[in-house]
């Protein structure tokens, strides 16, 4: 049930943010894309299909992002929420059967996702830091 799935959480802090490759152009930073849109075969797999009852129902309609704090501890795990049940617009979150992963899954799959793209993440941060530091001509300026 959702209770027990609410109950399962994990405290892992797993964000979106942290699985997207991105660009730092003009004093902007841009979402290129994540790393996860790779993986999507896979979390798929591992979902399971929720019931919600009325209560549960009305709670979440619309706020996918409750209903993954609710489960992940993290609003931002909203996607895989959106993703499992291929939508893109929270106003479309509006089921009362769905596709979900076990918290301690997520947060073994997301694991492992990372661990195979760290290199990837971290030499991206690392550009951004130092894109951080030029002005729009390109030079450094701190």
């Amino acid at each position: 049930t959702v209770d027990d799935f609410i109950h399962m959480r994990s405290s892992d802090e797993v964000t979106y943010y942290n699985y997207s490759i991105l660009q730092y152009l003009n004093g902007i930073e841009y979402l290129v894309t994540n790393v996860l849109y790779d993986y999507e075969d896979e979390l798929l797999d591992a979902s399971v299909t929720l019931t919600l009852d009325e209560a549960q129902y009305l709670k979440y309609k619309y706020k996918p992002w409750l209903l993954a704090y609710d489960l992940y501890g993290a609003v931002e795990c909203e996607f895989v929420l959106m993703t499992l049940n291929s939508i893109i617009d929270p106003k479309d979150f509006d089921f009362k059967r769905m596709k979900a992963i076990l918290p301690n899954n997520l947060s073994n799959i997301l694991g492992r996702i990372y661990s195979a793209n760290s290199l990837l993440l971290n030499t991206n941060r690392s550009d951004m830091k130092i894109e951080l530091k030029k002005d729009p001509n390109g030079n450094t300026i701190w």
